[in-house]
């Protein structure tokens, strides 16, 4: 679409969502107006190095997104999953293709760290990240925490892998605790198993895709990270670390 044209419909468009009274367009656009203006000013000031600018040059293609944030948004794609394992990652450093992560949590020492590694970041680092050769994984470092009062989870066995295949929902106890086991495309997550509304058991409630479904009111939950779905900032399931070790699965609902 031409330039002037563009402007016209754009004027257009205000005058009329301003006589119907839409507050969620006019936000809209106040929006898109916060997010270019300062960006604008940078540029015509010469300042076109600077993140701000750099961002919105970005969204539209006109720069490629600095390394850092190319590999930032790798991570965020696969952050519910560490995060489903009891587990974080921290990003360090980008060396030409080398990325440097520090994994804490339970992922910290734990025998399933490298398959988060190789199934999951390296994975994400692959297609998000143009040129990427390697992970460098460095150890977290200690705390007073650490050093005086480190606490681990302690993980219960509560069946095999085998028994959460894609596309299902399996409750089962671990140390007196209901937990609900979901599989997905492989991998299996575990939450508290009660709905965060009112805590009612979602056993009975349906895995569509990667979204758990609450029999009782519907909620929708993101199977990998617990979030809510339906109603995004609510209250989501608390999710409990799983270890994969020799086939066995082992969740831990405690910390020794």
């Amino acid at each position: 679409m031409e330039f002037d044209k563009a402007v016209a419909e754009l004027d257009a468009l205000i005058a009329t969502l301003e006589r119907e009274g839409d507050e969620r367009a006019l936000m809209l656009l106040e929006l898109v107006d916060a997010i270019h203006r300062p960006a604008l000013e940078l540029i015509a000031r010469g300042e076109d190095e600077h993140p701000v600018a750099r961002a919105l040059l970005a969204m539209y293609d006109l720069v490629p997104l600095a390394p850092e944030l190319q590999v930032e948004e790798a991570l965020d794609s696969v952050r519910p999953y560490i995060e489903s394992h009891g587990g974080a990652v921290e990003l360090l450093d980008v060396e030409g293709g080398v990325v440097h992560l520090r994994l804490s949590g339970a992922c910290d020492g734990c025998a399933g760290s490298a398959m988060t590694l190789r199934r999951g970041i390296e994975t994400a680092l692959r297609e998000r990240f143009p040129g990427f050769e390697r992970v460098e994984s460095h150890a977290p470092e200690p705390s007073l925490l650490q050093i005086g009062d480190l606490r681990r989870p302690v993980f219960a066995d509560v069946g095999a892998v085998a028994d959460v295949p894609h596309g299902t929902l399996r409750a089962v106890e671990a140390d007196g605790v209901a937990v609900l086991l979901a599989g997905v495309e492989g991998e299996v997550y575990a939450f508290r198993d009660g709905c965060a509304l009112d805590g009612l058991a979602l056993e009975g409630g349906r895995l569509a895709g990667d979204v758990i479904v609450c029999p009782w009111h519907n909620c929708a939950y993101d199977a990998r990270s617990g979030r809510r779905v339906d109603e995004p900032g609510a209250a989501g399931l608390t999710v409990v670390p799983v270890a994969v070790r020799d086939g066995a699965l082992q969740v831990a609902v405690n910390v020794a």
